[in-house]
């Protein structure tokens, strides 16, 4: 049974904005730095769900072994530094009627939140993502309408096997809307029987809600995708678009007026207004039978139209029309939403994930109390004449965090949070060592509260000897492709650089820019109907808003009721104002022609790159140094870090924010790089831009190895650090499995070997 609204936790349990645009707890800010994945069991662990026909004893063991897993799983996401997870759901999990320890779906769900729970880590909750199916024949009765309800019948059954979430059906469907209203009071009202029955909706240890993810409505609707719905929806569609004609022009010569012409037929009263220009090369060929005589006229010269066959006006009327029934849908189910619980109401809401360099999408989000947007990275080249070629380092290159048309440095408005809700480099990545830092950089910069990575994957079986001693994943782009590449849950290279990176952005070790430059885009902007193309929103501004991120810090945001845009601050322009190296405050340096990135704060410093380039030491404003630095390349490394690169990651961070020299405990990482045994890239395919990967190594990834070797090998790096104010302070070196490999007092100088597999090292006093 769920708790009385009188015992549930005080309002002070609760992550909410503050008034300054930030996440706050117990009123002081905090900041997340979050592992994204999912909870279902997989490969070998499957076998521990319970099946029909387990005996008693067979059922206990199972749901014992599975929460030793689950227990593991939540550790280990202590341990690698996180204190978010983005949770997806285990199964069929919201059956409110379990009971604890019974090894259903809903059980496990509600076991592995209590986990994470038990070590402080708090939920980024994905659950309204889940709007379920309708069924046609009984939630037909959800709205009074007979006369539409057998051409909604016909319509959603023609759907049966789409998700209506996904076709964006809800915004404008009455019935549908009553369909996803339904699913999210389930969800807020499930149980978590771990926690004395506390519902989903007042927890607050759900400190992000999101309302969808990645549903890109405004995409879909400029780029045509409702085209292809059952003609009962289109026809819906229609009469809103006429709806929005008749309120904003009154009658067809108001619209005409407005539009210079109508094409034959076209008429508001008769809601045979086509719905277009949409997006290029989108057409309205196809789009619906309101107006065959329109269609006609424009197919009769030519076998395609576009765009600039209409006037600027009736082009940007279509943005405003879809803008507005976007926002209008969003606020719907925000309101709706933040009535169903205590953590509904106090912590913040994202009204969609990703924005994609879109300024409508982007302005939508701002009736959220939060931004969200992702990015990807490659670090494999695509030239030959790249002179690190296969690979290719993002340190050696004006900053970015974009394969291209930038996402994450697009939409940081003021006064409201901003948050990472995907972010990942692919694997094999050579140079990936430096990818935690680049992103923790540019969350300083931009002032950031959340940033997440995506993809942990599966729990590992936590009774094994070395349970995480495995291959790593890599991209299977010769097996059609997948996103699992991603993968970092059995990288320790990768992990120990995001374990001492998210401790620096977690503690807001690094200091944001004082005056970022903040552009206002106005209306002319919102509704530019070339803005419906990818990548070509934001008009001039466009191309500077990255490198202005960079430089000084790029606020933006939409106000409509100005016309034009506005700049306060200075910009930047690729190729223009770049001098070397980019320092956008006193603590972050880029040197893009040496090839680093330099962190120095009090309570962490942080250098990563090509130490090669060095004429000597690194030497960090506390005192600390790094130098004699080394690497080792164990065999099977088909891609040695040479002594004309000598790559390494380094950095020490204070784990509770304060300076180094105070601080009662230190993370230390020191790292090159790694490679599945014997892995080899395919660079043919590399070379024309194919990103392929092919090879035996890479065939039997996941099934050991070749002649008995490990599943990965090692490039090791060894330093000399000047202690500075580490001096005194006891050491535990700790290997990829957390277990104590070594130990001491530092000294004037900590010498880190490259022949031990070391992890991290923790310093305490």
């Amino acid at each position: 049974m769920a708790q009385e609204a009188a015992s549930l936790p005080d309002d002070s349990e609760y992550v909410i904005v503050s008034p300054d645009g930030h996440l706050s707890l117990h009123g002081q800010r905090v900041r997340y730095w979050g592992w994204i994945g999912h909870f279902d069991l997989a490969d070998r662990l499957t076998d521990q769900r319970v099946k029909p026909g387990d005996s008693p004893e067979r059922k206990a063991e199972k749901i014992a072994k599975t929460q030793r897993v689950y227990d593991a799983m939540a550790q280990r996401i202590s341990d690698l530094g996180f204190n978010m997870v983005r949770w997806w759901g285990i199964g069929d999990w919201l059956n409110p009627e379990y009971t604890p320890g019974d090894g259903s779906d809903a059980d496990l769900a509600a076991f592995s939140l209590a986990a994470l729970e038990k070590r402080g880590i708090k939920v980024w909750m994905t659950a309204f993502n889940d709007f379920g199916k309708a069924d046609a024949r009984t939630d037909v009765m959800l709205v009074d309408d007979p006369a539409t309800a057998p051409g909604w019948v016909e319509a959603v059954e023609a759907m049966k096997d789409t998700s209506p979430r996904n076709r964006d059906v809800g915004a404008w469907d009455a019935r549908m809307r009553q369909v996803h209203l339904r699913r999210m009071k389930q969800i807020a009202d499930w149980p978590n029987k771990y926690k004395g029955g506390l519902r989903l909706g007042d927890d607050p240890q759900m400190a992000v809600w999101e309302l969808t993810n990645e549903e890109w409505m405004f995409s879909h609707m400029v780029n045509g995708d409702w085209q292809a719905l059952p003609k009962f929806f289109k026809d819906e569609l229609q009469a809103r678009w006429s709806e929005f004609l008749k309120a904003k022009y009154k009658d067809d010569a108001g619209l005409t007026r407005a539009w210079a012409f109508l094409l034959p037929e076209e008429s508001i009263d008769k809601n045979s207004i086509l719905l277009m220009p949409l997006a290029s090369p989108s057409d309205g060929k196809a789009f619906n039978d309101a107006n065959p005589a329109a269609i006609a006229a424009l197919t009769a010269s030519k076998q395609t139209f576009s765009r600039d066959d209409f006037t600027r006006q009736r082009g940007a009327d279509v943005l405003e029309f879809f803008v507005d029934l976007q926002v209008k849908y969003k606020i719907d189910r925000r309101d709706y939403a933040k009535a169903l619980g205590k953590s509904l109401k106090l912590s913040p809401m994202v009204l969609d994930t990703g924005n994609g360099f879109q300024i409508q999408a982007m302005y939508v989000q701002q009736y959220g109390d939060a931004m969200s947007m992702c990015s990807y990275l490659w670090g494999t080249a695509i030239d030959r004449q790249q002179p690190r070629f296969p690979f290719v380092s993002g340190l050696e290159e004006q900053p970015r965090l974009a394969m291209g048309i930038p996402w994450l440095e697009v939409g940081r408005v003021p006064g409201k949070p901003f948050f990472v809700y995907e972010f990942q480099t692919s694997n094999p990545d050579k140079y990936r060592a430096e990818v935690p830092f680049r992103i923790a950089a540019l969350g300083a910069i931009q002032d950031w509260d959340i940033i997440n990575f995506h993809l942990f994957g599966r729990p590992d079986d936590p009774d094994l000897p070395n349970p995480y001693a495995k291959s790593m994943h890599y991209s299977h782009h010769d097996r059609g492709g997948s996103i699992e590449g991603v993968h970092f849950r059995n990288d320790e290279i990768y992990a120990a650089a995001m374990k001492t990176a998210g401790a620096m952005f977690i503690n807001g070790a690094l200091k944001p820019v004082e005056k970022p430059t903040v552009m206002t885009f106005g209306k002319r902007s919102l509704y530019d109907p070339v803005s419906a193309d990818y990548g070509r929103s934001f008009g001039d501004l466009g191309p500077k808003i990255a490198p202005t991120a960079f430089r000084y810090g790029c606020y933006m945001k939409v106000d409509p009721s100005q016309e034009g845009d506005t700049v306060v601050g200075k910009t930047v322009e690729r190729g223009l104002l770049e001098a070397n190296p980019i320092r956008p405050t006193d603590q972050i340096t880029f040197d893009w022609q040496k090839g680093f990135l330099k962190l120095d704060a009090p309570a962490g410093v942080s250098w990563t790159g090509f130490y090669a380039n060095q004429t000597g030491p690194v030497v960090f404003g506390n005192g600390i140094t790094l130098s004699n630095v080394q690497v080792v390349n164990e065999d099977g490394v088909n891609y040695p870090v040479g002594k004309d690169e000598l790559y390494v990651s380094f950095a020490a961070v204070a784990s509770d924010g304060k300076p180094l020299g105070e601080s009662s405990r230190v993370t230390v990482s020191l790292v090159s790089t790694s490679f599945n045994y014997g892995f080899k890239l395919n660079e043919e395919m590399v070379a024309r831009g194919d990103l392929g990967y092919t090879g035996k190594p890479y065939e039997g990834m996941d099934r050991g190895s070749p002649a008995g070797k490990p599943p990965v090998a090692y490039v090791r790096a060894g330093a000399v650090i000047t202690a500075g104010p580490l001096e005194g302070m006891k050491y535990l070196l700790l290997d990829w499995d957390m277990k104590e490999i070594g130990a001491g007092t530092v000294g004037k100088e900590l010498v880190i070997s490259a022949d031990k597999p070391v992890f991290v090292i923790t310093l305490t006093r």
